[in-house]
């Protein structure tokens, strides 16, 4: 036997030698109180998960095919690109389908879902819910962080499991993490979704405290899509809040100038800002307001949220659109079609860009260095599907608002590798970023927070190395 051989035979026979750590009798205590506590919030949010068995079976069967009927008419008479990205798409999940088989075994295991973070007088939709995931790890008296995380899709197969992932890395570190849902075209246009993703942060805030959750150690993340709709609703609300605290000093603001770089008659007709504080009223006549307009979007009134981007202890947006006019074109030789884009932005695409709203703040000196939360903002070098260029453009914008930002790139990653693909291969990159910028960020709050272990069995590999490869190549995003 070589002499490497034979170290490693002993260093394994000294590993299965060594004895197990002594749990003490406090520690034993403090396990099962911390389960206890566990099946106690499990089975009162189970309570409120009423699921989508409060919508009839017609509201769904409606809603399918209208949905459908008016989904396909865009996609038959536009660009046929898109027929060719979704059977790439099909062959990537069937690429990896060892991957996502784990992955949904996980999801209908784990979180107590369809949660409904519905409130407010608005019309109430099945999209309207959330899933739950608790920490596996959690002090008994002590609150968990807390992580809210808006899933990509293009605007259109968003979905509240594609999140699934996130749990599976982060719930074994004490995190407690919270998924909404929101409503995608041709539900709702992009004020719709921003309402929705709104009123779930708001929820988030006004009720985690009652399943073990610390509502002052709150971080949002958003992915793709949901990055694009969480930075334009911090960036609407930190600027509106700008612009309320500088009516109540206007011998230190110009009224014309705040008011210049963004449309906050929009934010407030919205929902997205505290109509009281602002002491403003909403301007309907500065948009369409038909009843169909209304009809489409899902809502009649809204009841203002009262959270400020600054309750957060911090934002992530990952591998984010962020400016659609230039992205427009590049959306449609991809296969979204420019009048799917046209209906859900409304054919405002310089209006609902996180990077021009941002610039345009900028120029007519607004700071928002007290109104927006620490950011860190990442991106893929490789992503296609929203250039690496666009996320550091974005980064830019927010230094010179005064925000305190951050950009992480991470080399050879595409738009998918980050949250799909590198996790399939137990690579948990972001992962372990997300968690140790919730460490940073929570830093003085009670939660203990301990080194991440990307060792744990839910951070292992589940799919195999060929696979991946392969299903890379396949990968439509």
């Amino acid at each position: 036997m070589s002499p490497s051989k034979r170290s490693s035979v002993v260093d394994r026979s000294r590993k299965r030698s060594k004895s197990p750590p002594i749990i003490t009798v406090k520690q034993k205590s403090e396990r099962r109180a911390h389960k206890s506590r566990i099946r106690s919030i499990r089975k009162s949010l189970r309570s409120k998960s009423t699921g989508l068995a409060s919508f009839p079976l017609l509201y769904h069967l409606n809603l399918i095919t209208s949905n459908a009927s008016l989904l396909l008419s865009y996609l038959i008479s536009g660009t046929w690109t898109w027929f060719y990205m979704l059977c790439r798409l099909f062959l990537f999940v069937l690429v990896l389908l060892p991957g996502f088989l784990v992955m949904a075994f996980y999801y209908f295991r784990h979180p107590i879902r369809n949660i409904s973070y519905h409130s407010g007088d608005s019309k109430k939709s099945s999209r309207h819910l959330c899933d739950v995931y608790l920490p596996s790890q959690q002090g008994e008296e002590k609150k968990a962080p807390v992580l809210i995380f808006l899933t990509g899709g293009a605007w259109i197969i968003g979905y509240k499991m594609w999140g699934a992932l996130l749990g599976r890395a982060l719930c074994p570190h004490g995190i407690l993490l919270v998924i909404p849902d929101y409503r995608n075209f041709p539900q709702t246009d992009v004020t719709g979704m921003m309402f929705d993703v709104d009123m779930s942060v708001s929820w988030v805030f006004e009720n985690c405290e009652g399943f073990g959750g610390d509502p002052e150690n709150v971080t949002l993340v958003g992915q793709s899509a949901g990055a694009h709709l969480g930075s334009m609703v911090l960036l609407t609300k930190a600027a509106a809040q700008f612009r309320s605290e500088s009516l109540k000093m206007v011998n230190r603001f110009s009224f014309a100038t705040v008011e210049e770089g963004v449309d906050f008659d929009l934010a407030v007709d919205q929902g997205l800002t505290d109509v009281d504080n602002l002491n403003i009223s909403s301007s309907p006549t500065s948009r369409s307001s038909t009843p169909e307009f209304e009809r489409v979007r899902g809502f009649t009134t809204q009841k203002p949220s009262t959270w400020k981007p600054t309750s957060l202890v911090g934002f992530i947006p990952i591998s984010g659109p962020y400016d659609l006019v230039k992205l427009c074109d590049h959306f449609q030789s991809r296969g979204l079609d420019k009048r799917i884009l046209d209906w859900i932005f409304q054919k405002r695409f310089e209006k609902y860009s996180p990077t021009i709203l941002a610039h345009n703040l900028s120029s007519s000196s607004v700071n928002l260095s007290r109104y927006f939360p620490p950011t860190t903002v990442i991106h893929g070098a490789t992503d296609v599907s929203a250039p690496c260029s666009g996320g550091v453009e974005f980064y830019d914008s927010l230094k010179l608002l005064g925000v305190k930002a951050d950009l992480i790139v991470y080399d050879s990653m595409s738009h998918t590798d980050p949250i799909l693909e590198k996790p399939f291969a137990g690579e948990q990159q972001l992962h372990e970023d997300i968690y140790n910028l919730m460490r940073k960020w929570g830093e003085g709050k009670e939660h203990e927070f301990v080194d991440f272990d990307g060792s744990i069995p839910s951070c292992r590999r589940v799919a195999p190395q060929i696979m991946i490869d392969v299903a890379r190549k396949a990968n439509p995003f």
